[in-house]
Order: C-alpha cells, then sequence, then structure tokens
C-alpha cells in the first residue's frame, strides 16, 4: 500500500483511516520511528508481542573474532604505543 498525505505544521502526519484501523493505531498509541537510509518506517508497538523485540537489529556488531586474547594484546599493544607518543 502507497498513500501520500501532507506534513502539517510542526511536522505532523495523518496516518489515513483504514491503515490506524488495520493496524490497531488508536489515539495515544505508541509507534516507533526508525530511519533506515533516505525512509521514515513507522512500527505500530502494537506489532509486537515482546516489546524489546523492536529494538532488534538496532545495535550493530562487530565480526567475530577468532581469538579474542590475541585481540586484546594487540588492541592494549596499540593503545600502549599511543599513550607513548
Amino acid at each position: 500500500m502507497s498513500d501520500t498525505v501532507e506534513v502539517g505544521k510542526y511536522g505532523r502526519i495523518t496516518l489515513p483511516k483504514d491503515l490506524r484501523q488495520r493496524h490497531g493505531i488508536q489515539e495515544k498509541s505508541r509507534i516507533i520511528i526508525r530511519e533506515r537510509e533516505n525512509q521514515i518506517i513507522l512500527i505500530p508497538v502494537t506489532a509486537y508481542d515482546n516489546p524489546t523485540d523492536a529494538l532488534y537489529g538496532s545495535v550493530k556488531l562487530a565480526p567475530p573474532v577468532d581469538d579474542p586474547k590475541a585481540e586484546a594484546r594487540r588492541y592494549l599493544r596499540g593503545k600502549a604505543l599511543e599513550d607513548r607518543f
């Protein structure tokens, strides 16, 4: 579905009635707003059984490390060299 709505004073928009009804959005409903590249995504909080599901994917993780101890030693050596100079 695609609709065009107008942005009003103070940046407010009105969601079309059929869209609100379909997603159970009522007055005082909470909506998560995400920005992804050039898109603004609205996610009704009621869409989640567990509210923490809304956070899934919001934290960028570093790739796994084969040898964490060696990686820590490398990092600390680099930090020590920075502090010396």
